[in-house]
């Protein structure tokens, strides 16, 4: 499963022409079960991991297991034509392991950041299309212990690795020959990520959570190739090669920015909960590619997350439906991209389900979730998407390394 699911990992996860920009769109938002709530990650849980936070380990009772896959169809507008794709792939595969009763480590690939996109237009004057792909993948190990009953800590080691390739095609009627350009980039380097987290237990009934996850601003190396072409169209305008040239291999720094998010829980254990979080990602640090248009620039991003659960009754013997965990969220980002003197926004609302599987007594589930979102707009020439994904995993859970006696 684990060389199957890291060769599915890498097919294209995105469709949006705003992953051309910096290193790509960021589609990585948590689990199933995290993502259904508005990509919350501040709740914590002792059978669940959330991969965002790295102190979920030191909450760690069961050994869990967690895979994921999400469908996405989205629809491209201009305000005049539109246009809709689609992208399948597998979004994570986690293992985290208690050790002892007060702390618990994990590990799993991730794919981080994604480059997806296919556009073009064609005229009597002019032809053009430009194209790219590719993922920046997350490998990740990561540990955390419970200091007090109330207080855990963790921290997150990461090794991002992952290539992308942008294409740039231009032909004019009255010119002999078109011009392409391709840029391919090799990506690696380390990043971490840390996590403190509280929780207590208020009149007895009611659970309070808070949560600080922090990830230091980080570089990695992008090892650039470039090509220039010249071809010819042909009567169905493919492009028909001509001439190559490929320049001197590159080396450029490139920042993956920092990231703060506050989280705050109230609700019911095994009952219900609901999360409200903030996040600031240090944006402004990320400079263009040398291959960029100059109509672009950053800024500091920042995110609202709200969402929570409803469990009817976790111990029912009568009713399945009622075992089930129903869950909802929403989520605003402002994502820090400034295109032509636009403020890229993104807006979802999302909902899913936990179904138990299993012994009744377990804790597994397969999880489904669904998120329809906006992104974009019209205005200046710019693209609206509206796209809706459904997403399906597991999360296995099991208590390891326990002695057997018989008698």
């Amino acid at each position: 499963m684990l060389l199957a699911t890291t060769c599915t990992i890498a097919q294209t996860r995105t469709s949006s022409p705003y992953s051309f920009f910096g290193l790509g769109q960021q589609t990585f938002r948590g689990t199933i079960e995290n993502r259904s709530m508005g990509g919350i990650r501040s709740y914590l849980d002792s059978v669940h991991v959330t991969i965002q936070n790295p102190a979920s380990y030191g909450k760690l009772r069961l050994t869990n297991y967690g895979l994921g896959a999400v469908h996405t169809s989205t629809t491209g507008t201009n305000g005049e034509l539109s246009e809709g794709s689609t992208a399948t792939s597998v979004e994570y595969l986690s293992l985290g392991l208690p050790l002892g009763k007060r702390g618990g480590f994990g590990f799993g690939l991730v794919p981080f950041q994604s480059v997806g996109y296919s556009l073009g237009n064609t005229t009597n004057e002019l032809y053009s299309r430009f194209s790219g792909s590719g993922d920046l993948n997350r490998v990740y190990l990561g540990a955390g212990f419970e200091i007090t009953e109330k207080f855990s800590i963790g921290a997150e080691f990461r090794y991002n690795f992952g290539q992308e390739i942008n294409s740039s095609s231009v032909a004019i009627n009255t010119v002999q020959f078109g011009s392409n350009e391709i840029n391919e980039a090799d990506l690696s380097g380390f990043s971490s990520n840390f996590g403190i987290h509280f929780e207590d237990i208020i009149n007895g009934k009611y659970e309070l959570q808070a949560s600080i996850v922090y990830s230091p601003e980080s570089t990695i190396t992008g090892i650039n190739n470039r090509t220039l072409n010249t071809f010819t169209l042909d009567g169905d305008q493919n492009e028909r090669l001509t001439g190559s040239r490929r320049f001197q291999e590159t080396q450029e720094e490139l920042k993956l920015p920092s990231d703060l998010t506050l989280g705050l829980s109230y609700g019911q254990r095994l009952s219900w909960g609901l999360t409200g979080e903030f996040s600031t990602r240090g944006s402004s640090s990320l400079s263009s590619r040398s291959f960029a248009p100059t109509n672009n620039t950053f800024e500091d991003a920042v995110s609202y997350r709200l969402g929570g659960f409803y469990v009817p009754d976790y111990n029912s013997i009568s009713s399945y439906w009622k075992r089930a965990t129903y869950r909802g969220g929403m989520r605003y980002e402002e994502t820090g991209l400034v295109l032509n003197n636009e403020h890229i926004t993104e807006f979802g609302i999302s909902f899913g389900m936990g179904l138990p599987i299993g012994s009744r007594s377990g804790f597994s589930n397969a999880n489904i979730g669904l998120e329809y979102g906006q992104r974009g707009t019209t205005n200046n020439g710019l693209i609206q998407e509206n796209f809706f994904s459904l997403s399906v995993g597991l999360s296995l859970n099991d208590k390891w390394f326990t002695p057997r006696k018989y008698y």
